[in-house]
């Protein structure tokens, strides 16, 4: 018992936190989750794997199992979310044991996997059914079988760490990592290669099959976005030079937006650092000193290029696209100050310089002296290959980010052998702090989004066509308003102008605007004006427990 207590008091914690969430609403919110849903409807519905038009990302893995988990239990909007909300546990238990497997003790072990699950986005996707949370379960269940599987030189483990493999790779493409990096380290790590050829071959028989196959159904029945993506993806590769800028400045956001997601962890950072720079060897070499302002001068240098110079945005995290800087969800709890975006800035700026000159002191300078483990640089090819693919990918988005928070937390696992005791405790206090407010700014957004989908449902009830209701997007689309905007536009040859998945955006919403404009129905938070009729009001509680109302108004 006491050997897994720090586990058991984090799943307690994070069990208190989602039930002050209440994942039990029968709405659908985020960004995809809805043509998801559509996708596991239908399959119960005719037994057909159809993906929507509105997806880009091929998930046959989360849309079967899903789909008969919904024939024994009926489908419903509350069992897709707890469905993530399972592989959300997965996740934790996963990692937590693969850092014991790794020389964590339980304490540190919990406080790595506490940082990782309050990470705002990890823990606010974890409430949806995107495949972002999903994948990063089944990817963690195959990294800790496959390095034990590896240890122990077992195939039955080999056997059942390829199945969770396959399962990442169903959920999200570049779960193909895993292939590169089994592949890599037979090549490079094995001292006994040509024996070694069954066992490896076991672990990568179900991943090499599933890549195939989600190469072979993208490339013979792509949706109506994978389409368009792949336009875009041609044209991004195309353009050398904005390419080679992407390349250069990637790295350095990227190292700052996971500072940013494992925030809570700055003091084991900072702890880490002046140990390095206490010792007397380090006082004497330079390059110690010249590798830390290396890394500092070209993390400043990517950020100013990617941000300021090439697309003129204001230089204040959060500046990359998508959750934390669009759709309102961050301003909807807390709405951020300049002074306090730039405290935030600064700090993550400084934790991303230490986790660059950390990593490259161990994995590239001091390897052999630091005595990694092949199974350890099996773990790191992974993450590394996985961040080749993304910078690869035309998308470059925060929420593509989180698939490498928990390799960052494992990397400092292994450099982190010890943690002072005052170190424990401040990570502790801000992985509960850094939770609150996940857990707050996750039940605001869903409890905004169930309001609004319960109001459009009264318009709907009142024999109101979906076509004539303005409520929110993830409802308009649920029913329907996605296909009618194809349908407008007609298939893309005869679209040529959208090449990217990110440029329909525009475009579908100026064409949703359009119809809320002519809607008689309407979804607002106003009280309605002499001029409109009042059919119904919902409720929900905002940031500080108060009720607010959602009206149901007809325009006369």
């Amino acid at each position: 018992m006491r050997k897994y207590l720090g586990l058991y008091a984090l799943l307690l914690v994070v069990v208190l936190a989602i039930a002050f969430v209440n994942p039990l609403r029968e709405i659908m919110t985020a960004d995809d989750g809805w043509a998801y849903a559509l996708s596991v409807r239908h399959l119960v519905e005719t037994g057909e794997y159809k993906l929507n038009d509105w997806a880009s990302v091929n998930m046959p893995v989360q849309i079967y199992w899903v789909g008969h988990l919904a024939q024994l239990f009926g489908y419903s909007f509350i069992l897709l979310r707890l469905s993530t909300l399972l592989l959300l546990f997965v996740a934790i238990v996963s990692f937590y044991y693969l850092l014991r497997d790794f020389g964590a003790g339980d304490v540190e072990a919990a406080l790595l996997s506490a940082a990782v699950v309050s990470s705002p986005l990890i823990f606010f996707l974890s409430f949806t059914f995107q495949t972002d949370i999903q994948f990063i379960g089944w990817e963690l269940l195959a990294l800790l079988l496959y390095t034990r599987a590896m240890r122990n030189e077992s195939y039955s483990l080999m056997a059942v760490a390829s199945l969770a493999g396959a399962a990442a790779i169903g959920t999200r493409q570049f779960g193909a990592a895993l292939v590169a990096g089994l592949c890599l380290t037979w090549l490079f790590l094995e001292q006994d290669r040509l024996r070694k050829i069954p066992f490896y071959g076991l672990g990568l028989a179900l991943p090499v099959f599933m890549t195939i196959w989600q190469v072979a159904v993208g490339a013979h029945q792509p949706t109506f976005s994978q389409r368009l993506t792949l336009n875009g993806q041609l044209a991004y590769l195309r353009n050398w030079t904005g390419f080679a800028e992407e390349v250069f400045c990637r790295p350095a956001v990227s190292l700052q937006y996971l500072a940013l997601f494992l925030l809570p962890l700055l003091p084991l950072g900072v702890a880490l650092a002046h140990k390095q720079l206490k010792r007397r060897e380090v006082l004497l070499n330079r390059r110690w000193c010249w590798l830390l302002i290396a890394c500092a001068t070209y993390i400043a240098a990517g950020i100013f290029f990617r941000f300021h110079y090439f697309q003129a945005k204001p230089m204040l995290v959060p500046y990359l696209d998508w959750i934390l800087r669009d759709n309102g969800v961050l301003d909807r709890l807390f709405p951020l100050s300049n002074k306090v975006r730039l405290v935030i800035t600064l700090l993550t700026y400084g934790f991303a310089t230490i986790l660059a000159w950390l990593f490259l002191d161990r994995y590239l300078f001091h390897s052999r002296t630091n005595v990694v483990s092949r199974w350890e640089w099996f773990i790191l090819l992974c993450g590394v290959t996985a961040f080749g693919l993304q910078l690869l990918f035309v998308w470059f988005c925060d929420v593509y980010l989180i698939a490498f928070v928990p390799f960052t937390a494992f990397a400092l696992s292994q450099i982190a052998r010890t943690w002072p005791r005052w170190c424990k405790a401040l990570t502790a206090i801000l992985c509960l702090f850094a939770l609150s407010i996940s857990s707050s700014w996750t039940r605001v957004n869903l409890a905004h989004a169930e309001a609004n989908w319960k109001a459009a449902e009264i318009a709907h009830a009142v024999q109101a066509d979906s076509r004539d209701i303005a409520g929110n997007m993830t409802w308009s689309c649920y029913n329907g308003a996605f296909e009618d905007w194809i349908a407008e536009i007609a298939e893309p040859p005869a679209a040529p102008i959208y090449t990217g998945g990110n440029l329909i955006h525009p475009a579908f919403f100026a064409f949703l605007l359009q119809r809320y404009d002519r809607a008689h129905y309407v979804i607002s938070s106003s009280h309605p004006q002499s001029n409109f009729q009042l059919l119904g009001t919902t409720t929900y509680r905002d940031k500080w427990l108060r009720p607010r109302e959602i009206y149901v108004i007809k325009r006369m």
